[in-house]
């Protein structure tokens, strides 16, 4: 059976319910809580929210040392554009109090450095080894998304929950370097190298439509079929 881990020395406990360690094998879990301390370096950061605190909210998420007129935007896929930002006010908050889920990403660009404690509980569903019957992701087009769970070297398929197809890409953000790269999966590999989030990361996903079980099934279904015709056809 395959094991995954979370990062040592950022998601510390897990707290351990029920006398789970952190490295927690590949079942279907609920009631694990904990937290992660995100580091957000000077300028851009691709972000995301790994566990729910019942309110996943910017003013629940990122409070107390985030630096005055800090911006929060989330992708709109449908418009290929950020939405309105959220301005961070040291007295009174954000200005929108924008959603974080699990699964979404979203764009904080900092004056400064500085570090965020993210609390709640995993992903009811998580299940670190699949497969996902239907895909974690069932949309397309440009997505800025991130692992449920907070694991360590999330792959594509831990995200989006299936195997990536030709022609897809995904544009991960390096904070301290503030320098993007694009890796893009052709012919049974990534050209770039197999993109992977650290815990707390998002990154754009350039997703194709996923092929319909169904129509592989009709078209599978009508090879057998014109194979025995042409059997039938021999015979006679």
């Amino acid at each position: 059976m395959k094991t995954r881990k979370f990062q040592a020395g950022i998601f510390f406990g897990l707290i351990c319910w029920a006398g789970f360690a952190v490295s927690v094998q590949a079942q279907v879990y609920s009631g694990i809580v904990g937290y992660y301390t995100l580091a957000l370096y000077s300028g851009n950061n691709l972000v995301a929210n790994q566990l729910d605190n019942s309110d996943n909210s910017l003013n629940s998420l990122f409070m107390g040392n985030v630096p005055e007129g800090t911006t929060f935007t989330k992708w709109d896929p449908a418009l290929l554009q950020y939405l309105p930002p959220s301005i961070y006010d040291t007295s009174s908050g954000w200005s929108i109090d924008y959603y974080l889920n699990y699964g979404e990403g979203g764009l904080l660009y900092s004056p400064s450095q500085f570090t965020s404690t993210i609390t709640g509980s995993v992903w009811p569903g998580m299940n670190l080894e699949g497969p996902y019957n239907p895909s974690l992701i069932s949309s397309y087009g440009t997505l800025l998304l991130s692992c449920y769970v907070p694991i360590e070297g999330a792959t594509f398929y831990d995200v989006v929950g299936r195997n990536p197809q030709n022609g897809e890409s995904v544009t991960t953000l390096d904070g301290p370097s503030q320098t993007s790269t694009i890796s893009t999966y052709e012919n049974g590999s990534w050209d770039k190298g197999a993109p992977m989030l650290n815990v707390g990361q998002s990154a754009f996903f350039n997703l194709e439509p996923a092929p319909e079980p169904e129509m592989f099934s009709l078209l599978g279904a009508g090879v057998v079929a014109l194979a025995a015709y042409h059997r039938v056809g021999k015979r006679k």
